[in-house]
């Protein structure tokens, strides 16, 4: 006879592992679950009301919507279409630490937001896909800012998974947002150099045997050749 073999060796999750596994996934997980928990609000009970508060560019009634438009989508496809990618680059994000996540996700939706109340054309901006650029964005550019083999290896992942999605950034149809997710590109370009020059800053500070105050001070003072 053949080798047994047996099962009684192979472990289950244990509940503490799932427990871990949930706190650290567990941002992108509500969020993607409140787009799903509006959706069905708005369209079971609210009669698509909702769907009005998004962002209307250029008028203070539209301001709110920079908050409520990612979590609002026009049809059960573009709900659909937005939450693998939202949750592929958000647990990315989440993986990498949940500071940086919430870092991100709450400036790109803030900036995002806003460049596309100022810029956009006048209509009601809806749907996630903004806050989905502003992800890609800021990991496609961590090679570039960072300039590690980590990074670079993240961003070519992200950038062979999902550059796809940069055909979003031309108006190929007008019931598409292209300027949100021009806006949310950006922001998470600029989010990505804000986090890169933060992080050399606090490294350059930390190796200082100076304390922390005096050392950005001597920096501060130091002539530029």
């Amino acid at each position: 006879m053949g080798p047994e073999i047996s099962l009684q060796n192979a472990q289950a999750p244990t509940p503490a592992l799932l427990v871990r596994l949930l706190g650290r996934f567990g941002p992108i997980i509500a969020i993607t679950a409140v787009c799903w928990v509006a959706f069905v609000f708005n369209n079971l009970i609210g009669n698509g009301h909702l769907s009005s508060h998004g962002i209307i560019p250029r008028r203070i009634s539209g301001l709110p919507g920079i908050l409520w438009a990612p979590f609002l989508h026009g049809s059960f496809r573009h709900l659909l279409a937005n939450t693998v990618p939202l949750l592929v680059l958000g647990g990315i994000l989440c993986a990498r630490s949940k500071a940086e996540f919430w870092l991100v996700t709450i400036g790109g939706i803030l900036l995002g937001g806003s460049l596309t109340w100022l810029l956009a054309r006048t209509a009601d901006h809806i749907g996630a896909s903004g806050l989905i650029f502003c992800f890609f964005g800021y990991l496609a550019s961590l090679a570039y800012f960072r300039r590690t083999f980590g990074t670079l290896l993240l961003s070519v992942i992200c950038v062979l998974g999902y550059g796809g999605i940069l055909r979003g950034l031309l108006p190929i149809s007008a019931a598409i947002s292209w300027e949100s997710h021009v806006a949310g590109l950006i922001a998470g370009i600029a989010l990505g150099w804000l986090a890169a020059r933060a992080s050399r800053t606090n490294g350059e500070v930390a190796k200082s045997p100076l304390p922390p105050d005096i050392a950005q001070r001597d920096k501060a003072s130091r002539p530029r050749i």
